[in-house]
């Protein structure tokens, strides 16, 4: 019996070369297809028809990995111009421009790391320092700058607003929700009111006990997460742009 020859490896498709940039987009299809949890370095490798190993050339660890990931997903959002800050005790440049731009930045983070649920959450208990991390920080305070906020006060609202960002992208991340940016938001609402039966809860609420909340059982559970989402962010704005006693 005539034995089939052996087929070449010349024949067989070449796997594509590695690199930074094709470790971390094969960590954000194995994040997209599975979760942040399942961000491994050997999990990535096989995404890669590769070895472990071979991974440790470009990316020293998986933390390292998982900050990379999430710095790519932050570089595809467009930063907005930034107007000039105004002068010395001088009115403010662009009116509300500036609060307006920001508000519209800090959405777009929010909705681009809700594309990729769980990856919110490197950003919290560590401070990110890759490069388009730092160019949408440099943007925000130069946004806030831009409103008249002095510098100290300033810096310290670019923590906040990281806090705010990690935090709802955590939400979304823990509901493991499988919507687009805007949608995985609203699927993450929805998620977390159902699992608490938020609605038949409040309605059984003692009105003698808890007066206030009794009261508002409608308002407390309404409203899309959009504009619940922007409130939050027009609140962490309007409150660093009004002095504070004592304060920066």
């Amino acid at each position: 019996m005539q034995t089939a020859p052996r087929k070449s490896t010349r024949s067989r498709p070449a796997k594509p070369a590695l690199s930074e940039t094709a470790v971390v987009e094969a960590g954000l299809r194995v994040l997209r297809r599975e979760g942040v949890d399942a961000v491994t370095m050997r999990k990535v490798a096989a995404e890669l028809d590769t070895g472990p190993a071979s991974l440790y050339v470009y990316v020293s660890h998986r933390d390292e990995l998982l900050r990379l990931m999430l710095d790519a997903v932050v570089a595809t959002v467009p930063l907005p111009d930034v107007p000039a800050p105004p002068a010395p005790a001088g009115p403010v440049t662009g009116g509300e421009d500036w609060s307006d731009r920001l508000v519209t930045l800090v959405i777009d983070v929010v909705h681009a790391l809700n594309g990729h649920p769980g990856i919110g959450r490197v950003s919290l208990g560590d401070i990110p320092t890759t490069p388009a991390w730092l160019d949408l920080f440099d943007r925000i305070l130069g946004l806030l700058l831009a409103g008249g906020i002095p510098r100290q006060r300033a810096a310290w609202g670019c923590d906040l607003i990281a806090l705010h960002i990690g935090a709802v992208t955590y939400e979304v991340g823990a509901a493991a929700v499988g919507g687009d940016g805007p949608g995985a938001l609203q699927e993450a609402l929805d998620a977390r009111h159902a699992r608490s039966a938020i609605t038949d809860r409040l309605a059984t609420l003692d009105p003698a006990r808890h007066p206030h909340l009794a009261a508002s059982t409608a308002e407390l559970a309404a409203g899309p997460a959009a504009a619940r989402l922007a409130l939050g962010i027009e609140v962490l704005i309007s409150g660093l742009a009004r002095p504070a006693a004592g304060g920066p």
